[in-house]
């Protein structure tokens, strides 16, 4: 492809270049044909890496260095070059360091690479980064799940079908995330508690006839509080007021801490790694010592007051039942499942209530359509909101799913563990293969329209109108949200048997978020402003520093006026 459109670029050159004067002519002429040369140089050069089996490779001036300082220190940079060369090609490798990394897009590649558990997986991220960075794994723990090479799957990897299931580590710890953050009769409890108590929160603005909000500060203290005590119950704000406050500068120091630098060189990480996980082992401590093993009710709760969420004191109980190093590993796990819970979703939602309080029209026609997923009790004359049309909302999933496609910001990742072909080239074992969301998300092929390009959020980019008639024989239009055939080109959660488990919970802590505060109060846009709560001349752009981090961190504020609605 790539050779192909050199060859049409040059056509064009040419036919603009023969109907010139002679003299024009023969003062271009030897820039023409060294021109032609070169691209006769670069087909060959082509044709040759694919003969190799290997593909067309990012320029790297410093090699082995550039690239990977680029993709390190300047993401946003490093991916707007990928960009363009995945235009052209289907496959792009780089180094990263010595470590060859191939880039992937088009959806059949994509799903390709999420389809492969056998020879794709996350197994050399999770020992060297994940777990002894992040978790703080002793080297005993982080030793037995080494040794484990089973896969995540239900059915081990062939070759180790005589591990036994209790070694069986990947796939046991993952399995607890999967069965009580994504069954329902886990998953909706943790909803009803988050809207019981994201709207016991929103009360104490209903007593003021108005309030002014930083809309930045309202998502990562009022939201974030009601989230952690969703996931960890009451316990952590009791122990420390603002407990989100250290899960937020462990957020900003994750990536550093995952380098891995000494303490003696750079000492905040470690220390706001070191208070969070501390803080977190009191919350631990106190559910340990307070909470009833042999209450059955207690035991079988999908939330209760101790530990907070059951996949908590699951993911606890499975392993000090496996011989695991408590209550160290304890503390890990939970500090980072709440920061995964929270460092993208918080954000997102960030931006998706931009989007809205900046556009009146669209939160009058969300507010209305919240409205139709209440019941009312024909008896008492209650209402209540029904979680499951809740969640089918056309418009709301619309925008949600367009926050997600505009906002999310990182590669999925995965290591090569047997060589295989993608496309006509070799991945070789040993590799990185990398799926970049910037290019995926923003296919103008996939996702734009002549009037909404995909760089652009439109709220109905995900909706489509079919003709509904009444009982009565009236026809009228009705929203339908449709991906229409793209869901290969979207993964804000990755893909796999290594998708996100927590994402129900995330879409449905988002939306109820935005759908709650417009129902109880109107709100005003009042004016972009700064972090310093000073006024800014535009609205928010992508931290591009944060590039490919996960959430694209907006660089500007919003601040909103709300006052209550006084009746539905």
């Amino acid at each position: 492809m790539k050779n192909s459109t050199l060859y049409y670029q040059t056509m064009e050159f040419g036919d603009s270049f023969f109907g010139q004067s002679h003299d024009f002519a023969k003062h271009y002429a030897p820039r023409l044909l060294l021109t032609i040369i070169c691209l006769m140089v670069v087909a060959a050069f082509t044709s040759r890496l694919r003969a190799s089996g290997q593909p067309p490779s990012l320029r790297d001036p410093i090699p082995f260095v550039f690239n990977t300082a680029q993709f390190v220190y300047g993401n946003e940079k490093f991916m707007n070059r990928a960009k363009n060369v995945l235009k052209t090609t289907s496959v792009a490798k780089f180094y990263m360091g010595i470590k060859p990394v191939y880039l992937l897009a088009g959806s059949k590649n994509i799903q390709a690479i999420f389809g492969r558990s056998q020879n794709v997986n996350n197994y050399e991220i999770m020992l060297r980064w994940n777990l002894p960075k992040w978790y703080k794994f002793s080297k005993e723990d982080l030793k037995r799940f080494a040794a484990d090479k089973s896969g995540r799957g239900r059915n081990p990897l062939p070759g180790t079908e005589s591990i036994p299931p209790d070694h069986r580590f990947f796939y046991g710890y993952e399995h607890v995330h999967t069965e009580y953050l994504g069954k329902p009769q886990y998953l909706n409890p943790l909803i009803e508690y988050f809207m019981h108590d994201f709207s016991r929160n929103l009360d104490k603005y209903a007593v003021h006839k108005c309030t002014t909000l930083s809309v930045r500060d309202f998502c990562k203290h009022d939201v974030t509080k009601c989230a952690v005590r969703t996931l960890l119950g009451p316990k952590p704000n009791e122990l420390y007021p603002n407990f989100e406050d250290f899960m937020w500068d462990f957020d900003e120091e994750a990536f550093t801490i995952a380098l891995g630098f000494p303490k003696w060189i750079h000492s905040r990480p470690h220390k706001v790694h070191e208070r969070y996980l501390a803080a977190t082992q009191e919350y631990l401590d106190s559910a340990w010592a307070h909470f009833d093993w042999n209450d059955p009710s207690a035991t079988a709760a999908a939330w209760e007051p101790h530990f907070g969420a059951r996949v908590c004191r699951e993911i606890l109980k499975w392993f000090k039942d496996n011989g695991f190093n408590e209550p160290s590993t304890g503390a890990g796990a939970m500090a980072i499942l709440l920061w995964a819970a929270n460092s993208n979703v918080i954000p997102l939602c960030l931006w998706m209530m931009f989007e809205v309080a900046k556009d009146p029209s669209l939160l009058q026609i969300l507010r209305e359509e919240f409205n139709t997923a209440y019941v009312t009790d024909p008896r008492t004359g209650s209402r209540t909101l029904n979680l499951q049309k809740f969640a089918a909302l056309p418009l709301l999933t619309s925008v949600y799913t367009e926050t997600l496609r505009l906002s999310m910001s990182f590669n999925v990742v995965r290591n090569v563990s047997q060589t295989f072909t993608l496309d006509g080239y070799k991945i070789p074992k040993g590799a990185l293969v990398q799926v970049p969301t910037l290019v995926a998300h923003y296919d103008e092929d996939v996702w734009g329209i002549e009037a909404h390009p995909a760089s652009e959020f439109w709220a109905e980019r995900h909706i489509k109108y079919t003709e509904e008639k009444d009982d009565s024989g009236k026809i009228s239009s009705k929203r339908v949200f449709d991906m229409g055939g793209r869901s290969g080109s979207y993964f804000p959660y990755g893909g796999g048997n290594l998708i996100c488990p927590g994402r129900n919970l995330a879409k449905l802590e988002m939306t109820l978020t935005v759908a709650l505060l417009i129902s109880k109060f109107d709100v005003e846009f009042v004016e972009w402003i700064k972090f310093d709560g000073s006024p800014s001349d535009r609205p928010p752009q992508h931290l591009g520093e944060l590039c490919g981090g996960g959430t694209a961190q907006p660089d500007r504020d919003m601040k909103i006026k709300i006052r209550p609605i006084t009746s539905l």
